[in-house]
């Protein structure tokens, strides 16, 4: 029943294998500190075959991605531009699934 494992930090080469084993997407996050393991993420994502997906992890309005800055945080951690365009597919999958986030006034 879980779909996205938020802040996995330094998870281990272990744990990434079961997330890919049980479809378990594992976040690239842009916010500090948090994303400062994307580019360690992202390669043993990569080598497991466990989906990514990537996060603004916005706690306000001035945290919430712009595609470019999108982009830089995407090509940070390493990921190619087919990357990017199969996790932002992955992505759009999982709202149609999971539908929109709720907003907390």
């Amino acid at each position: 029943g879980i779909d996205i494992l938020a802040h996995p930090g330094l998870i281990s080469e272990e744990e990434v294998r079961l997330a890919a084993a049980n479809g378990v997407h594992l976040e690239l996050s842009a916010r500090s500190p948090h994303g400062l393991g994307n580019g360690r993420l992202a390669a043993l994502a990569r080598e497991a075959g466990a989906p990514l997906v990537l996060d603004s992890d916005a706690h306000g309005p001035a945290d919430i991605f712009t595609p470019n800055w999108r982009e830089r945080v995407a090509f940070g951690a390493g990921l190619s531009a087919d990357e990017l365009e199969r996790i932002n597919k992955t992505m759009i999958s999982l709202v149609e699934k999971l539908g929109p986030a709720p907003f907390f006034a």
